[in-house]
């Protein structure tokens, strides 16, 4: 009895190490070919075919790497489980049409990042930048975007600061730039709407009442509306923003007022010089 269990555990031993020397053979083999797409009439090779369906996946992504035909690639982009895999064969991919299926269902954010990365398709990147559940993969979308409705969503609802602040770069909607100045959390994105804005309606709102000295002082310097500016001399916390509004004053009652009752020397001293 002991006798048959030694032989036998010798047999199974025997297997599995020609089990692993087989496999250690395939891949030896796939790797040192040179040119797997060998057949005249454009479509994979023998070897080729055989090395994608390998049962092993270290077979499989060597091939993967020596494949260049788009057909095959992106039949691999879509189906094959390995996500090392399927990465390789997206990083080679052209087809526009399987890299827009990759960016919007991929598992993986990284695969679905490199298709977004390859992709001109507006519409899908549209898709992306409104509904991927990875911000990176979002905010790599909107850089691409065009489309001023889905920058302007974006720039409206995007739980990511990083994400709504690109949307606001590339935006033109002075509606939502507006919106965006007057109520984003986010003092720089606030900033940044102000500093593109040309409705003086907005800029006098933000110029009153946002509480962060910059995004105020950068409204006050875009502004020409008097009697805004003449409030914002006369009352502002921040000496250097009444003085940049006095600095644009026209309205010789506030220039008065303020030379003589303002607490700071340099914005009297300026409304001094501007009295006339």
């Amino acid at each position: 009895m002991k006798r048959t269990i030694a032989i036998l555990l010798i047999t199974l031993s025997l297997t599995s190490c020609l089990t692993r020397k087989h496999e250690e053979i395939r891949t030896q083999a796939i790797a040192d070919v040179s040119n797997l797409e060998s057949n005249n009439d454009g479509n994979p090779s023998t070897l080729l075919t055989e090395a994608l369906n390998d049962s092993l996946n270290e077979v499989r992504k060597i091939a993967d790497e020596k494949l260049t035909i788009q057909s095959t690639l992106s039949t691999i982009a879509l189906n094959e489980n390995d996500s090392e895999v399927r990465k390789i064969a997206v990083e080679k991919l052209t087809i526009q049409s399987t890299l827009s299926t990759v960016a919007l269902n991929d598992d993986d954010d990284e695969i679905r990042k490199l298709a977004v990365s390859k992709l001109t398709i507006q519409s899908t990147l549209s898709t992306v930048a409104l509904n991927d559940n990875d911000s990176e993969v979002r905010k790599l979308a909107v850089e691409k975007l065009t489309i001023q409705s889905t920058l302007s969503t974006v720039a409206l609802n995007d739980n990511d600061g990083k994400v709504r602040k690109i949307a606001v770069e590339k935006l033109t909607i002075q509606s939502t730039l507006s919106t965006v100045a007057l109520n984003d959390d986010d003092a720089e994105i606030r900033k940044l709407a102000v500093s593109k804005l040309t409705i003086q309606s907005a800029l006098s709102t933000v110029a009153l009442n946002d509480n962060d000295s910059e995004v105020r002082k950068i409204a006050v310097e875009k502004l020409t509306i008097q009697s805004t500016l003449s409030t914002v001399a006369l009352n502002d916390d921040d000496a250097e923003i009444r003085k940049l509004a006095v600095s644009k004053l026209t309205i010789q009652s506030t220039l008065s007022t303020v030379a003589l009752n303002d607490n700071d020397s340099e914005v009297r001293k300026l409304a001094l010089k501007l009295l006339k």
